[in-house]
């Protein structure tokens, strides 16, 4: 039993929190199926690698304040025909990020703008770009009240650091 306390304890101290939370259950699996070592270590490591990636996009999707959660896949093309399915695609790769180029959606409202920003945001967290959304109105009160407590270089920065900026609602 020390032995599996000590073990435990090592595992929270380097942060390997699943491993910790599943060791038991895939030592006794492992044992039933003779599974090798190897092949058990293997399993543990990639659960872990899981977990750490689904916490780095909660975390990520939670900093980036989405208003809402769209992807892609709930989009419904033909509900909006006019939108070219084939260039959204394209732009879900993402190359406009990377190539740090300016891409700005026009339309009437209800068309869906934002539910498209938001599922390329989605998009460029799990790629592991960082993301801000943020609506005009609230980025224009948010720079009046900086430049009144004379700290506009300061949010500035704030607004350039992200891989991708979601401005949302400009024409409101």
């Amino acid at each position: 039993m020390i032995v599996e306390e000590r073990l435990q304890a090592t595992l929270k101290q380097l942060g390997l929190v699943r491993i910790s939370e599943i060791l038991h259950l895939h030592a006794e699996q492992a044992s039933k199926h003779n599974i090798s070592y190897v092949e058990f270590l293997d399993n543990l490591l990639q659960e872990e690698m899981i977990a750490k990636h689904d916490r780095y996009i909660q975390t990520k999707t939670r900093m980036a304040h989405l208003p809402f959660h769209k992807t892609l896949a709930d989009f419904d093309f033909t509900f909006q025909p006019s939108i070219d399915e084939k260039r959204i695609r394209d732009l879900a790769t993402l190359r406009f990020v990377a190539h740090q180029e300016n891409l700005i959606f026009l339309g009437p409202p209800g068309v869906g703008k934002s539910h498209l920003s938001v599922a390329l945001a989605l998009e460029a967290i799990a790629q592991r770009y960082t993301v801000y959304f943020i609506t005009a109105h609230d980025l224009v009160q948010t720079l009046q009240q900086a430049h009144q407590s004379n700290s506009v270089q300061q949010k500035m920065k704030a607004f350039i650091k992200p891989d991708l900026l979601v401005i949302d609602e400009i024409g409101y």
